[in-house]
């Protein structure tokens, strides 16, 4: 039925604006004359364009629910696959971590399942046993509790069946209770996966989303009272998720200790199951080494004799975790020596020989632009970021407005009124021909009801907004992807028709008058720029979001940038051909100025201040440090391979 409206309105509407043309164009003299002829077609042919290219970058999503699901199962994939292999520091082989199931003291817990296995590649089997649903995975620092969830993720995107959930891995940083947590899923739906924002709300409401939430513990800083911390709103939060009558299935991650601490108070997830991961044992450690050594075997053996004859020594502690033997794997697996891990007298000596190599043997093994920046240049721009983000995880780029100083923000937005108003005052004493006094109260006043304005305007923002035009970089074969897709579905849509109509009408115009056409030349630079703008922005909406990656939003908003800024500067400078009120103009170009303070400005601010302390091409370096090994992506958002690394670097300002 909503097809059939559809059709209705639209080719109603297509009737009255062609009967209105040929009423117009009439005749040979006609309703109009020539100019005014001109005129309209002009208008028509601009409205035309501008309603197709809206509905080009703001398509609606119309996607059942069914479909909705199948594209957050693949999206999921596409991260996930990347994710993965450079969690294992560019191995596709983890450890095969175990855990055990602990009890919940005092509170109502989901029922086991009757023979859990519980080992890494057993974990979805374990998960299926639970009634209900909730698993609460908690482990000491680098344990593998990311691993684990990662690997969980992907095991269960590959076996689910078509009425069960999606699992998708989200960061629980960026999460106040005071949003509701449905808002903030659906929200991480479209930033980090690429939903559209109906097609985010139905899965969402239908229960079809499985949130595996990853670092309860990175919600605070540490030390925070549970009484007054994040996490514990929380997990209050978490408890109340429900699927009609019971308890919603959700996954959770958190360190062992933090969780303690909150499980101590009386704060935790009711109905849910909690597994604790084994420490990697001397052997198993041994084993992976000797795998991972197989380049240089010889080299190892002081390492390997000493997991083999003190299985419980400073060596054999230090390296219980998953994330530590990736690490020593990395720091020692082309140069170095590793024997001199055995000279460590605390666990504490062995992370920082470790982290403290680890920068240098990412930067020369790197799988891309291997050598392309030095170690200690490296160190100091990365630790420049991780001061910024603090006890925080994601590192979003367009997020990084918001460490600009607020008094640039501030003055830059004073600049931007003052002038408005100044053009549009000059604007108005122009049309009337006579001087404007105005004395600084009501100048004032009228700041004043502007800025409330502008206030309001960018609350209105949405983060939609923000992420709608991701791109992937020049010269990428997602290019030729995007541009086959547009051109199978223009015969299939609306815009795409609009778009067509309009263009073959200006070739018409452009066309010389002895070849048929209107001789209006001029229009040729004019009907390519549009064509080239359509297909560029087109086959950009038609690339996922996973596959161009944290950066593919900036490069979206600069692009979109570029054009409004251009269209704004095109209409000023032509309005008094186009008889347009200079005021108009100014509005018009305030709104979209406003636009770009909301993110795009911001973010240009951070980068002045910090032009010296950060690399100019940041996204760049980013994806370069991912390639490396030394950071990993989370959706949109880049993130440091590990916490005890971001730490790490917050402890130590020079290589």
């Amino acid at each position: 039925m909503r097809v059939v409206r559809r059709w209705v309105i639209g080719a109603g509407g297509c009737a009255l604006v062609i009967g209105g043309l040929f009423w117009a164009l009439a005749g040979r003299s006609g309703a109009l004359d020539l100019s005014q002829r001109t005129d309209l077609m002009a208008f028509a042919c601009g409205a035309v364009g501008v309603v197709g290219l809206v509905a080009t970058f703001w398509r609606r999503a119309d996607e059942d629910e069914a479909a909705a699901v199948a594209r957050l199962a693949r999206e999921v994939k596409a991260i996930g696959e990347p994710q993965w292999m450079s969690s294992l520091g560019g191995d596709l082989k983890a450890i095969d971590v175990t855990f055990a199931f602990r009890p919940y003291a005092g509170a109502r817990a989901a029922e086991l399942p009757a023979s859990p296995a519980g080992r890494l590649e057993k974990v979805v089997e374990d998960y299926r046993g639970l009634r209900p649903r909730r698993l609460v995975i908690t482990g000491e620092p680098g344990a593998g509790k990311t691993v684990l969830a990662r690997k969980f993720v992907m095991e269960l995107t590959r076996v689910r069946a078509d009425d069960e959930p999606v699992p998708v891995l989200v960061a629980l940083a960026d999460w106040d209770a005071g949003e509701p947590f449905r808002d903030w899923l659906t929200r991480h739906l479209e930033r980090d996966y690429g939903l559209p924002a109906a097609s985010a709300r139905r899965v969402v409401a239908a229960r079809m989303v499985l949130p595996v939430l990853d670092g309860l513990d990175e919600m605070d800083p540490t030390g925070t009272p549970a009484a007054d911390s994040r996490a514990g709103r929380a997990l209050e939060a978490l408890s109340r998720y429900q699927d009609g009558t019971e308890p919603a299935p959700l996954v959770l991650t958190c360190r062992s200790r933090e969780y303690d601490a909150l499980e101590a108070d009386g704060v935790h997830i009711l109905d849910a199951a909690r597994i604790g991961i084994d420490p990697v044992t001397a052997e198993r450690a041994h084993d992976f080494l000797a795998l991972r050594g197989a380049r240089r075997p010889h080299r190892w053996d002081p390492v390997l004799d000493e997991l083999r004859a003190h299985p419980h020594g400073v060596l054999a502690r230090a390296l219980s975790t998953p994330w530590r033997l990736t690490l020593v794997a990395v720091a020692y697996e082309r140069d170095g020596d590793p024997a001199e891990l055995v000279g460590a007298g605390t666990e504490g000596e062995t992370a920082d020989l470790l982290l403290g190599r680890f920068i240098g043997a990412s930067v020369r093994s790197a799988a891309v632009g291997a050598g392309r920046y030095a170690p200690g240049w490296v160190h100091r721009r990365l630790r420049v970021l991780a001061v910024l983000l603090g006890p925080e995880t994601d590192l979003a780029l367009l997020g990084l407005g918001r460490f600009a100083p607020r008094w640039a923000v501030r003055v830059l937005e004073l600049v931007q009124l003052g002038v408005i108003l100044w053009v549009v005052l000059a604007d108005l004493a122009l049309d009337s021909g006579e001087r404007v006094e105005l004395s600084f109260p009501v100048v004032l006043a009228v700041l004043l009801m502007i800025a409330v304005l502008v206030r309001r305007l960018r609350a209105q923002v949405s983060s939609r907004s923000q992420a709608a035009a991701s791109m992937p970089p020049a010269g990428s074969a997602l290019w030729r992807v995007g541009v086959r897709r547009v051109m199978r579905r223009v015969p299939r849509s609306w815009s795409g028709l609009m778009i067509s109509g309009t263009l073959l009408f200006g070739i018409w115009q452009a066309v010389p008058q002895r070849l048929g056409g209107q001789g209006m030349t001029s229009l040729a630079p004019v009907v390519g720029a549009v064509f080239v703008l359509y297909l560029v922005f087109a086959a950009a909406a038609e690339v996922d979001d996973a596959a161009t990656g944290p950066a593919g939003q900036l490069r979206g908003q600069l692009a979109l940038a570029t054009v409004l800024v251009t269209a704004v500067a095109a209409v000023f400078y032509g309005g008094e051909a186009m008889r347009l009120p200079t005021s108009v103009v100014a509005m018009i170009g305030s709104a979209v100025v406003l636009e770009l303070l909301s993110g795009l400005v911001e973010y240009g601010l951070f980068r002045l201040w910090n032009l010296r302390r950060l690399p100019l091409r940041l996204a760049r370096f980013l994806d370069w440090s991912v390639a490396a090994g030394l950071l990993r992506t989370s959706g949109a958002a880049y993130q440091f391979r590990h916490r005890e690394f971001q730490e790490w670097l917050v402890r130590h300002p020079a290589p």
